[in-house]
């Protein structure tokens, strides 16, 4: 192959790797999960101002948040296979029944 070849190659492969690691379907995020529920966690406006105590995975991407005030339920929701949000629920239920 010509050089030219391998800089056109070269130049995809850069492409697509900044694009997977930087686009809006962003696979660093994907296999590290725990570390975007606590980007989420430090950026949605529920969990200003509260100090995050214990963060329990429970199944189906769900996530249990106790802060210092109060307990919240944490779902990852997907309106598309590249759209997922997350989704708030406030503790109001007592003995485990949410």
């Amino acid at each position: 192959m010509k050089a030219k070849h391998w800089f056109t190659i070269g130049i995809s492969v850069i492409i697509i790797a900044a694009v997977a690691i930087f686009g809006p379907y962003s696979l660093i995020q994907e296999f590290n999960e725990k570390k975007a529920v606590e980007e989420f966690l430090d950026e949605d406006d529920s969990f200003k101002g509260q100090k995050v105590i214990d963060i329990d995975y429970r199944g189906s991407d769900t996530y249990f948040i106790q802060t210092e005030e109060k307990s919240y339920i944490l779902m990852r929701n997907y309106t598309s296979m590249m759209n997922g949000h997350w989704k708030v629920f406030e503790e109001t239920g007592i003995e485990g029944f949410y």
